[in-house]
């Protein structure tokens, strides 16, 4: 589960870890700048986050249940099955 959380930003599709070295602290202020005043602050860095937070948190109460994480979890997992479905199929019909 832990595994999970250190690679939400990932499974939501994060552009900054999908940025090349060249453009990486563009990508960086891209994602995180949400006021665009060319700096980062804290709140913005963790803002993504809150909201993943909120995504966990079914039932909006604020917590999020062993339960929450678990569901979670696996709308993750089947989620991302579907792309690596779907990658596959596109690179085959390419070929």
């Amino acid at each position: 589960m832990k595994a999970l959380f250190a690679a939400l930003p990932l499974l939501i599709g994060s552009p900054l870890f999908a940025a090349t070295d060249a453009n990486s602290g563009a990508a960086f202020m891209h994602h995180f700048d949400s006021d665009k005043d060319g700096k980062v602050s804290l709140d913005e860095f963790l803002a993504p986050g809150a909201q993943s937070f909120k995504t966990i948190d079914a039932d909006g109460d604020g917590f999020a249940t062993a339960d929450e994480a678990a569901a979670f979890e696996q709308k993750m997992k089947e989620m991302m099955k579907k792309r690596k479905k779907a990658v596959s199929k596109s690179r085959k019909d390419d070929s």
